[in-house]
Protein backbone atom coordinates (compact mmCIF):
# COMPACT_ATOMS: atom_id res chain seq x y z
CA UNK A 1 0.00 0.00 0.00
CA UNK A 2 1.37 3.01 -0.89
CA UNK A 3 1.59 5.95 2.03
CA UNK A 4 -0.60 9.33 1.44
CA UNK A 5 1.75 12.27 1.37
CA UNK A 6 0.35 15.80 1.96
CA UNK A 7 1.88 19.46 1.18
CA UNK A 8 1.23 22.15 3.65
CA UNK A 9 1.64 25.51 2.16
CA UNK A 10 2.22 29.02 5.10
CA UNK A 11 2.05 31.69 2.31
CA UNK A 12 3.64 34.36 4.78
CA UNK A 13 4.25 34.36 8.08
CA UNK A 14 2.29 37.67 9.99
CA UNK A 15 2.70 39.06 13.28
CA UNK A 16 -0.68 40.02 14.50
CA UNK A 17 -0.59 43.11 16.90
CA UNK A 18 -3.82 43.36 19.01
CA UNK A 19 -4.89 46.75 19.73
CA UNK A 20 -7.78 48.44 22.02
CA UNK A 21 -10.10 48.68 19.22
CA UNK A 22 -8.13 47.04 15.80
CA UNK A 23 -6.01 44.00 14.65
CA UNK A 24 -3.37 45.26 12.37
CA UNK A 25 -1.16 42.55 9.86
CA UNK A 26 2.63 43.37 8.65
CA UNK A 27 3.68 41.58 6.12
CA UNK A 28 7.47 41.23 4.94
CA UNK A 29 8.07 39.70 1.69
CA UNK A 30 11.78 39.01 1.91
CA UNK A 31 10.86 35.24 1.71
CA UNK A 32 8.48 35.46 -1.37
CA UNK A 33 11.73 36.27 -3.79
CA UNK A 34 13.38 32.76 -3.36
CA UNK A 35 9.85 30.81 -2.77
CA UNK A 36 8.31 32.19 -6.21
CA UNK A 37 12.28 31.16 -7.75
CA UNK A 38 11.86 27.66 -6.15
CA UNK A 39 8.20 27.24 -7.56
CA UNK A 40 8.41 27.98 -10.72
CA UNK A 41 11.68 26.09 -11.38
CA UNK A 42 9.78 23.22 -9.92
CA UNK A 43 7.09 24.04 -12.41
CA UNK A 44 9.18 24.01 -15.02
CA UNK A 45 11.55 21.03 -14.43
CA UNK A 46 7.70 18.89 -14.29
CA UNK A 47 7.39 20.26 -17.70
CA UNK A 48 10.65 19.67 -18.93
CA UNK A 49 11.41 23.12 -19.85
CA UNK A 50 15.07 24.26 -19.69
CA UNK A 51 14.58 28.14 -18.74
CA UNK A 52 14.72 29.05 -15.30
CA UNK A 53 13.01 30.93 -13.00
CA UNK A 54 15.86 33.87 -13.65
CA UNK A 55 15.62 33.18 -17.25
CA UNK A 56 12.01 34.53 -17.59
CA UNK A 57 11.60 37.19 -15.11
CA UNK A 58 13.50 39.94 -13.31
CA UNK A 59 12.90 39.72 -9.80
CA UNK A 60 12.99 42.34 -6.16
CA UNK A 61 11.32 42.86 -3.22
CA UNK A 62 11.05 47.11 -2.42
CA UNK A 63 8.52 48.90 -0.17
CA UNK A 64 5.19 48.32 -0.82
CA UNK A 65 4.78 52.14 -0.91
CA UNK A 66 7.13 53.90 -3.26
CA UNK A 67 6.80 56.87 -1.63
CA UNK A 68 8.15 55.49 1.68
CA UNK A 69 11.97 55.77 0.11
CA UNK A 70 12.18 59.52 -0.18
CA UNK A 71 10.28 60.56 3.15
CA UNK A 72 12.67 62.99 5.42
CA UNK A 73 12.61 60.72 8.88
CA UNK A 74 15.01 58.46 6.33
CA UNK A 75 17.47 60.34 5.60
CA UNK A 76 20.73 60.21 7.87
CA UNK A 77 24.64 61.05 7.00
CA UNK A 78 25.80 58.16 5.43
CA UNK A 79 22.75 57.18 3.35
CA UNK A 80 21.78 60.97 1.50
CA UNK A 81 18.89 60.07 -0.33
CA UNK A 82 19.36 62.03 -3.83
CA UNK A 83 17.37 65.32 -4.63
CA UNK A 84 14.37 64.49 -7.60
CA UNK A 85 14.86 60.88 -7.40
CA UNK A 86 12.71 58.96 -9.67
CA UNK A 87 12.00 55.79 -7.44
CA UNK A 88 9.79 53.90 -10.21
CA UNK A 89 12.66 54.34 -12.82
CA UNK A 90 15.01 53.25 -10.04
CA UNK A 91 13.14 50.33 -9.14
CA UNK A 92 12.89 49.13 -12.85
CA UNK A 93 16.95 49.83 -13.11
CA UNK A 94 17.51 47.75 -10.42
CA UNK A 95 15.09 44.79 -11.32
CA UNK A 96 16.81 45.05 -14.94
CA UNK A 97 20.19 44.48 -13.22
CA UNK A 98 21.50 48.10 -14.81
CA UNK A 99 22.37 49.13 -11.04
CA UNK A 100 22.47 47.81 -8.14
CA UNK A 101 20.17 48.94 -5.08
CA UNK A 102 21.77 51.64 -3.10
CA UNK A 103 22.81 51.81 0.24
CA UNK A 104 20.08 54.11 1.18
CA UNK A 105 17.43 52.11 -0.22
CA UNK A 106 18.41 49.54 1.47
CA UNK A 107 18.77 51.65 4.96
CA UNK A 108 15.29 52.33 4.38
CA UNK A 109 13.76 48.72 3.71
CA UNK A 110 15.41 47.67 7.39
CA UNK A 111 14.77 50.98 9.55
CA UNK A 112 12.25 49.33 12.06
CA UNK A 113 9.35 51.87 13.26
CA UNK A 114 9.56 52.53 16.98
CA UNK A 115 7.40 49.07 17.91
CA UNK A 116 10.60 47.34 16.52
CA UNK A 117 8.43 46.32 13.00
CA UNK A 118 10.17 46.59 9.05
CA UNK A 119 8.24 48.34 6.47
CA UNK A 120 5.60 45.98 4.63
CA UNK A 121 7.37 45.56 1.21
CA UNK A 122 6.17 43.57 -2.05
CA UNK A 123 7.93 41.28 -4.19
CA UNK A 124 8.16 42.94 -7.71
CA UNK A 125 8.19 40.73 -10.74
CA UNK A 126 8.97 41.79 -14.50
CA UNK A 127 8.98 39.54 -17.45
CA UNK A 128 11.73 39.29 -19.50
CA UNK A 129 9.12 38.26 -22.58
CA UNK A 130 5.49 40.04 -22.72
CA UNK A 131 4.76 36.27 -23.29
CA UNK A 132 5.04 35.93 -19.90
CA UNK A 133 3.18 38.90 -18.13
CA UNK A 134 0.06 36.79 -17.05
CA UNK A 135 2.28 34.24 -15.58
CA UNK A 136 4.39 37.34 -13.69
CA UNK A 137 0.51 38.50 -12.96
CA UNK A 138 -0.85 34.97 -11.45
CA UNK A 139 1.86 34.36 -9.61
CA UNK A 140 2.09 37.55 -7.42
CA UNK A 141 -1.85 37.24 -7.26
CA UNK A 142 -1.00 33.81 -5.45
CA UNK A 143 1.82 35.00 -3.35
CA UNK A 144 -0.15 37.93 -2.44
CA UNK A 145 -3.77 36.17 -1.78
CA UNK A 146 -3.98 36.18 1.73
CA UNK A 147 -6.74 38.01 3.21
CA UNK A 148 -7.57 38.95 7.28
CA UNK A 149 -10.36 40.64 8.21
CA UNK A 150 -10.72 41.81 11.53
CA UNK A 151 -14.28 42.45 13.96
CA UNK A 152 -14.02 43.94 16.79
CA UNK A 153 -16.53 42.07 18.83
Amino acid sequence: MTKTTFSKIKLHSSVDLITNSSTVIFTYSGGSLQAVKDLVNEMLKVFERTETFDDIFYAGVFLDDTYRYTEDENEDEENTIPEDVDIDKMIDDILIGKIEKPEWMISVEENEDGEGFLPDTMLYLKSKDEKYNELAKQLLNYLTSQYHEATNG
